[in-house]
Parts: C-alpha cells; sequence; structure tokens
C-alpha cells in the first residue's frame, strides 16, 4: 500500500508542485541572500571606514596642533636664544598652551654653550598633573645619538619619530616631533622638540568599535603596533609577527598595504575565523589604523532574518503540500479505471469495453482518445507488418547496392606489390548504407592516375552520381596527360542533362614516377595535404576550381609540382575534417594535421588507420554525419645509377 501510495500520480504531480515552488523560493531567497549580503557588506565598509576617517581626522588634527604650537613658538626661542637660562619659559608656554604636548625640549648641537658643557637640552615634562623641569644631556642621555635628533638633522626637515620609550625624557612610550633650527649661515644649531604620549590616541582607538566582537589597532610606520586590544604587543609584536608565524599571507599582504599608506577593505582568516580588516593610512604621520571584524557578526541580523524566512515557509509548504494533494487526487480518480482498460488494450484485447464518462473535461478527451486508439491500433498493427516486409526487402536491398559500390572501387591493398616506387592506400566509410563519396586510381605505364571526390548529397542519388563519376573517369583518362582535361570532359558529360542539380568535388592527379612530376586539378574539393620528406606537414596550395557539374563547357586548369622522394600526399573527403562529436565540435585541419605529424615515419596503411581511429575518437558516440574517404600515396623512386 505504501509503495502504491509513493507511485500515485497525485503524489507525484504534488511533489513536482511543490518542488518547483520550492526551487523558485530557493532562487529568489539566494538572490536576496545575496543581494543583501552585498548591501549588508558595503554598509559594513561605508559606516567602517568612515569611523577610521573619523579617526584618522581626529589623530591628523591633533598631530598639526603640536606642529602648529612648535612652529609659533620659533620665534620666542630665537628671540631668548642669548639667554639659555630663559629658555625653560620658553617651552613651559608650550606645555602649558598645549595639553596634547606631554613634553618639551630645545636639544642644541653639542659645546653650543661651552658654559654649559658639551650637552644642554632644557626639557619640560608634564607628569602627575604637575610641570617638572629638566636639562637633559649626558652620557647615559646621550640625545644627538637619538632618532628624533638624527633623523630631522639628517634630512634637514620637520619629522615625527618612531614611538619609542624615553627613559629619562618622560619614562613613557611616546612619539617626538622634531623640528630641526638654522642660524643665519644655514648651520643647525638646535632641535626643537615636543613629544606626544601614545595614550591619548590608546583610548580613543579601542572604544571605536562599529560592531561588538570588532577590535582596532594602529600601525607604526615600521609596522609596530602602537595600540592593541592585547595590549603585550605594543611596541613588541609587528603586524608581520603572526602573518609569519601561521603563514598567513592575506594578513600579510594587508600589512605591507597598510604600511605602504593605502585605503582598503580585505577579507581574510583571522586565526581560524573568517574577517574583514578596514585600513586606512593618516598620512601626517606615517602611521596607519586597522579595523578587525568576524565576517558572521556583520552579517547576523541578515543570516538571522533569513533563517526566519526559511522556518516559516517551510511550515507553510508543509499545509500547502497536504492541501495540494488532496484537491489533485480528487481529480486524478478516474484516470485509475482509464489505466486498468488501457493495460488490457495493450494486451491485443481492442475490444475491451471503457468506462463511461458523463463529465465535459480533459478526462473525456481521454475516453474519447482511447476509444479512437482502439480503433486505430488493430488497422496499424496490420499496417505494421506490411511495413516491416517492406523495410526489411529495402534493407537488403541497399545491402546489395553497398557491396556494388563498394566493389567499383580499388580495395586491395598494396595494389602493386610488384612495384617499389609508389605505395599508396585507400579506405571509404559511407555514413549510411550507401554513400556518395569516392576514390581510384589506376596505373598506365610510369604514369598513376589518381582520382578522390565528394558528391552532393548522401544516399542513393549520390551513390549512383558516384557510379556515373568513376566510370567517366577510368573512361576519359586513358591517355591523357591533362588533369584538367580530364575534369573539364567529365564536366561537360555530367552537366549535360543534369535535372537532378546535383555536382560533385574532385582532386584527379596524375603522378609520374620516373620523374616525381605530379599534375593536379583541383574542382572545389579540399586541399590535399603534402607530408614532405624531412617530416614537414603542410596544405598544398594551389588553385581550386568551380564543382564539376554546375556550369558546362567551364575550362579547367592544372597544377603542377614535383615530389621528392619520401614524399606522401594525404587526400581526403570534408568527412574527416568534419566529424562532429556529440558537442558538435569539428576534427577540423589543425587536429588532422597534427595526427599527421605524429605519425610522419609511419607507412601508407599504418597512417590511414592511425586517422581513422583518431575521428573515431573524437566522434565517440555521435552518429555518423558525413562519408569519410581517405587516399595515401607514398612516392619512393628507386635511385638511379650514374654510368
Amino acid at each position: 500500500m505504501k509503495r502504491t501510495y509513493s507511485r500515485s500520480f497525485a503524489t507525484r504531480l504534488s511533489v513536482y508542485v511543490l518542488s518547483f515552488i520550492l526551487i523558485v523560493f530557493a532562487v529568489i531567497m539566494g538572490l536576496f541572500y545575496k543581494y543583501s549580503h552585498e548591501k549588508v557588506t558595503n554598509f559594513a565598509i561605508e559606516r567602517t571606514h568612515g569611523l577610521l576617517s573619523n579617526i584618522t581626522t581626529e589623530i591628523t588634527s591633533q598631530l598639526r596642533s603640536v606642529e602648529t604650537t612648535i612652529n609659533q613658538s620659533v620665534w620666542v626661542l630665537e628671540k631668548n636664544i642669548n639667554q639659555p637660562d630663559s629658555l625653560h619659559h620658553v617651552i613651559t608656554s608650550i606645555i602649558k598652551n598645549n595639553p596634547l604636548i606631554v613634553g618639551s625640549g630645545i636639544a642644541f648641537v653639542p659645546d653650543y654653550y661651552k658654559e654649559k658643557g658639551k650637552y644642554f637640552m632644557p626639557y619640560v615634562s608634564f607628569r602627575n598633573n604637575k610641570i617638572a623641569y629638566q636639562v637633559l644631556g649626558s652620557q647615559n642621555y646621550d640625545y644627538p645619538c637619538m632618532d628624533w635628533y638624527l633623523i630631522p638633522k639628517m634630512l634637514k626637515q620637520d619629522h615625527w619619530s618612531e614611538p619609542y620609550y624615553d627613559d629619562g625624557g618622560g619614562n613613557i612610550i611616546m612619539s617626538t616631533y622634531s623640528k630641526p633650527l638654522y642660524n643665519n649661515r644655514g648651520e643647525l644649531y638646535a632641535i626643537f622638540i615636543a613629544s606626544i604620549s601614545l595614550s591619548q590616541f590608546t583610548d580613543n582607538i579601542s572604544l571605536m568599535k562599529p560592531y561588538s566582537a570588532s577590535y582596532t589597532y594602529l600601525l607604526s610606520r615600521n609596522g609596530s603596533f602602537l595600540t592593541h586590544e592585547n595590549r603585550s604587543k605594543i611596541l613588541n609584536e609587528t603586524v608581520f609577527t603572526e602573518a609569519f608565524s601561521t603563514e598567513n599571507q592575506t594578513q600579510e599582504r594587508i600589512g605591507r598595504e597598510m604600511l605602504a599608506g593605502k585605503t582598503g577593505t580585505v577579507r581574510f582568516d583571522n586565526l581560524g575565523t573568517d574577517s574583514y580588516a578596514f585600513y586606512t593610512a593618516i598620512p601626517e604621520i606615517g602611521w596607519s589604523v586597522c579595523t578587525v571584524c568576524p565576517s558572521k557578526i556583520i552579517l547576523q541580523e541578515l543570516d538571522s532574518t533569513s533563517r526566519n524566512i526559511i522556518y516559516t515557509f517551510s511550515a507553510g509548504i508543509l499545509v500547502l503540500f497536504l492541501i495540494v494533494y488532496s484537491i489533485i487526487h480528487r481529480l486524478v480518480r478516474p484516470l485509475k479505471r482509464f489505466s486498468e482498460s488501457a493495460r488490457e488494450i495493450a494486451t491485443g484485447r481492442f475490444d475491451v469495453t471503457l468506462p463511461q464518462v458523463h463529465s465535459k473535461d480533459e478526462i473525456r478527451d481521454l475516453h474519447d482518445s482511447l476509444a479512437y486508439m482502439q480503433k486505430s491500433l488493430s488497422t496499424y498493427v496490420n499496417e505494421l507488418k506490411e511495413t516491416t516486409a517492406s523495410k526489411e526487402r529495402i534493407e537488403s536491398e541497399l545491402s546489395i547496392a553497398r557491396d556494388i559500390q563498394m566493389g567499383m572501387l580499388p580495395k586491395i591493398f598494396p595494389p602493386y606489390p610488384d612495384r617499389n616506387d609508389v605505395d599508396l592506400h585507400a579506405i571509404l566509410k559511407p555514413a549510411k548504407e550507401v554513400g556518395g563519396d569516392l576514390y581510384d586510381f589506376y596505373m598506365d605505364g610510369n604514369r598513376l592516375y589518381f582520382l578522390i571526390g565528394d558528391v552532393s548529397g548522401k544516399g542513393v542519388p549520390a551513390s549512383l552520381f558516384m557510379a556515373i563519376t568513376r566510370s567517366l573517369f577510368r573512361t576519359l583518362s586513358h591517355q591523357v596527360l591533362s588533369p584538367a582535361k580530364i575534369v573539364t570532359e567529365m564536366n561537360n558529360s555530367i552537366s549535360d542533362n543534369n535535372e537532378s542539380n546535383m555536382f560533385v568535388t574532385l582532386i584527379v592527379g596524375i603522378l609520374d614516377l620516373e620523374t616525381g612530376v605530379m599534375k593536379l586539378c583541383n574542382a572545389g574539393h579540399n586541399p590535399p595535404i603534402l607530408i614532405h620528406p624531412d617530416k614537414h606537414v603542410s596544405f598544398l596550395e594551389f588553385p581550386t576550381q568551380i564543382f564539376v557539374g554546375v556550369i558546362e563547357d567551364f575550362t579547367y586548369t592544372d597544377a603542377e609540382i614535383t615530389l621528392e622522394k619520401g614524399s606522401k600526399l594525404f587526400l581526403y573527403t570534408d568527412g574527416i575534417t568534419e566529424a562532429e562529436n556529440t558537442e558538435k565540435e569539428l576534427y577540423g585541419d589543425d587536429k588532422l594535421l597534427e595526427v599527421l605529424s605524429a605519425n610522419t615515419s609511419s607507412n601508407v596503411r599504418t597512417t590511414v588507420d592511425v586517422i581513422v581511429s583518431s575521428i573515431a575518437d573524437h566522434v565517440k558516440e555521435a552518429e555518423a554525419s558525413d562519408d569519410l574517404t581517405i587516399l595515401l600515396i607514398q612516392y619512393e623512386p628507386e635511385e638511379k645509377t650514374v654510368k
């Protein structure tokens, strides 16, 4: 009972309908999720970069205020330069006027003030809510060797130093703005500095959390962490430390782009968590700031909404299935009785009584169709018997026609075993029982006459046309030394009274085996391929003329080449290059040249077999679309002895 139920038409139709609904829903849901995912991600990128922009703007503004304070204080310093003991008032005012500055000083070049000793650097710092003044410069605090002094001295320009721990000048992690000062002779006499504490940025940056699980860090110019949620990493690790230890190339690329001053968004694997990195630069000082956020947090609300939609739809689809099944089952119930009648008709009982139908819908149409089928089947079975007998007779006759057609062509190879100067092999495989391709050859003294052609159309008409063409070749070619003359006469004979408007493409050739001179006439056929003794394979280029059987009294012309010893001439019909596989891909000229190039050392029979096998591998299960014909001639003249 369960098996019948699962196979019932009502069940299957219900499943099909609901399956279609599910597919439509899945597509719509997928598009909705994709569109929403893109929108949510773009919103997160815009929002986070907006916050980063605010942070960078704020940091830049603070740094510029420090620079402005120093620049505006230079004239006061220069005014009091001859009173070194009063300089602490200048730097004290700097501390008071700019709350960002935690330390300021003037580092004079060694021996600038003879009376002050070698080093003299008045310095004021803000400690424990108090302003402290001290003079720095000693063997323990050799400031001319420090970066904040050396770099602006070398660069001869203002400079923000890399963050450092200043032991003696402030005993905190700070970054220093240095301004070199020059006298009227352009000589450096001091470095005017102002230091800021990184703790001022740490709190602001750590509070920047566009999402609950996100965090933000600040990088120096060399990639060191200036701020980080893990404070142990500050100035102790770089952005590359973790990337190198986990071999995370994406994280390494993020670090390189940040140090290059770029702005961007990258999705990467952050210690096993799929995350986004939003980063931008602070051009004023060369630092970079980056916010890292797990992707699932960004998409958390979207995923929750999507799950609720899916749960609601699943409940609705279950109710809909029950309703649809009930309706369809009631509508198709009469079909069961018709199926029983159809099974009896299938056994040969064409007189079975069909169930009565009183409705005027599709069920009534089915009743009438079955009644008509009963009347038609008996007549059809009788006609089928007659048709089968007639088909068997036709197939027998076509088989005989095929044998006759194949019997007209040379099929014993090698055809001239007593000759060493020429060898050839040919094959013709009709696409149907009989075909329209043809080849032929014969010897007349030391001249080899040969022909290959392809008749338009297929089947019996093409095979008859092929037989006529081959007979004309044999009749008209004897004692004629010009292929063009042979083709001209064949064209006139075929064109006369050609009411069927059929035509044939031909290549007729005559090879003088003593001299190697070969004359060819091409009437619209595929160009042959010449395999040179040096294994080079190429198409033989010579004029292609009009098909045979199209225009009467057309005069064809010859082309002449001289074959070298060991040369091979490969002639074929378009069934070779136009052989199609199940994907409608052609075998093609390039593939043919490739296979021939790989078999230049093989004998003619092996080469033909390899080509046929290669075409079979290409076509595979596809039905043959055209006849396949190949004629391969190898010229091997004997060496002439010189007396």
